[in-house]
């Protein structure tokens, strides 16, 4: 399953950023009295006990529910509060002690009834039992038992934790066989999406089955290949900000968006007529921020090899070349040149998905992705900084969809971005990542964790040693990965 996302939502000035802070150990979210300072999402890993058995789990702070935005983005906060809200596992509801119950409070409760997701309402700012008298009136909020809190006096931190444990999903419980692979189907108008649709509508041993809906919203298409089910999403297509002429394209791009988050599999449709836009770039943008594997589908393919003078091998190398060019931060995930409105290659197409969605749900182990990682440290050591040796303890999976990777370290101020993607580039390849994003937090060393070194070396894999098995050998998966998929193959299957 993914990490589990615990989200903080409430009015403005309540405390949510102190609390998001407290619980995430450090100093992130902005602290400010003044309302409206939290617009964005804000999220840090933070974890319930220490070392390899520590619950992980990604905390998100949200805006304040009903600010005013001066800067007239209002709208845009509640969009985000939203998006958070639909994505949590968990969400705490925080109100201020002091306040009492206001309106927005009630506002706020009103939101999360129609939910169904796990609630526990935080009253913040009660820094002694005294301030615990009040709470019948919080009782008609409607969310039960709350559990009083104060940032300022570190007060029952502990009874808020356990009550996150509680309520958040047993990693055991996750059971990647029995899932359904949704693919989002996005880009610009005229790419051919409705025509690849079509095309799964009426290609051979699939059962299709569409949902209602509207041309500008987002329609699930649920379809049987070989026997494994599949959901398609077709979207509108997306166009720039500055041509948006109404409301219902405003909100096509949103639910564009949605559709992306809410997949497992994103295919980008390119039109090499067309060439690479700012917009394409944008859309593979949002799809990198929210860590979906991606394919970059070339379709329309039958229209460039029909012109008698376009060589075919060398129109596709040089279009391949292009789209790596343009998305160098995705540089790692595959290309496919399709003709929707024949069938071409479309199987393979949904083959090489269905490849990317057990990638992305795979597990390593401890000391598989260990061994990986002392190899890498020890062909490349991290630079120090700041007269200060960085140190890499251990590293552990602690989530799939997407897998995310916590690294212990002596301190994360010490590795640089480049580090971490030379680290990311290291897992992608040596293990059964090849084609996915994967996510990576870099957490420091508790004093409390039993397995903390008892002394400082200056060699970065010192302490690497009681986690590796010298038996075990991470291990590749086979299938239709970035291993099986080079540009040479695909151009001969295309010739046939």
């Amino acid at each position: 399953m993914p990490l589990p996302k615990v989200v903080i939502v409430g009015r403005p000035n309540v405390g949510k950023s102190s609390l998001f802070n407290w619980i995430a150990g450090r100093r992130i979210a902005i602290v400010d009295p003044t309302a409206g300072v939290t617009r964005d999402r804000v999220s840090a890993l933070a974890s319930i006990g220490d070392g390899p058995d520590a619950y992980f789990f990604e905390l998100i702070d949200t805006g304040g529910v009903g600010m005013v935005d001066r800067d007239d983005l209002s709208e845009d906060v509640d969009r985000q509060i939203n998006v958070a809200m639909d994505e949590a596992s968990l969400i705490m509801f925080v109100v201020d002690v002091r306040d009492g119950r206001m309106p927005l409070d009630e506002e706020v409760a009103r939101r999360l009834r129609t939910l169904p997701t796990p609630v526990i309402l935080v009253i913040n700012k009660a820094d002694t039992e005294q301030f615990e008298e009040r709470e019948d009136d919080f009782y008609k909020l409607g969310r039960g038992k709350p559990v009083y809190v104060s940032v300022h006096q570190n007060r029952n931190k502990p009874q808020l934790l356990k009550m996150i444990e509680e309520r958040l999903p047993d990693a055991d419980s996750f059971k990647p066989a029995d899932e359904v692979m949704k693919v989002a189907v996005v880009g610009r108008p005229n790419t051919g999406k409705s025509t690849f649709i079509n095309m799964l509508a009426q290609a051979e041993r699939m059962i299709v089955s569409e949902k209602p809906g509207t041309t500008r919203d987002a329609v699930d298409v649920r379809f049987d290949l070989d026997g494994l089910p599949f959901v398609a999403i077709d979207t509108a297509g997306i166009k720039r900000k500055a041509k948006i002429r109404d409301n219902l394209e405003f909100y096509s791009i949103h639910r564009a968006e949605r559709s992306i988050r809410r997949a497992d599999v994103t295919l980008l449709f390119l039109d090499p007529t067309q060439g690479i836009s700012k917009l394409d770039k944008q859309m593979a943008d949002y799809i990198s921020k929210e860590y979906k594997p991606c394919i970059f589908v070339v379709n329309k393919w039958d229209l460039i090899a029909t012109d008698p003078e376009v060589d075919m091998k060398e129109s596709m190398g040089k279009f391949a070349n292009a789209v790596q060019h343009s998305f160098r931060n995705m540089a790692y995930m595959p290309l496919a040149f399709i003709t929707a409105k024949t069938g071409k290659n479309v199987k393979a197409l949904l083959n090489l998905s269905q490849s990317m969605f057990k990638q992305a749900n795979k597990r390593v182990g401890t000391s598989a992705l260990n061994k990986v990682l002392r190899a890498a440290v020890e062909a490349h050591p991290p630079s120090s900084r700041e007269s200060r040796a960085a140190r890499i303890y251990y590293a552990t999976q602690v989530g799939v969809a997407p897998p995310t990777v916590v690294l212990f370290v002596n301190s994360p101020a010490l590795f640089d971005s480049t580090y971490q993607r030379y680290l990311l580039n290291t897992f992608r390849e040596q293990l059964p990542f090849h084609d996915i994003p994967l996510k990576l937090y870099l957490r420091a060393r508790s004093q409390t964790d039993p397995n903390a070194p008892r002394k400082e070396s200056d060699d970065p894999t010192a302490d690497m040693g009681s986690f590796i098995d010298d038996d075990e050998r991470p291990r590749r998966t086979g299938g239709f990965g970035s291993d099986d998929f080079e540009i040479n193959e695909l151009l001969s299957e295309l010739e046939e």
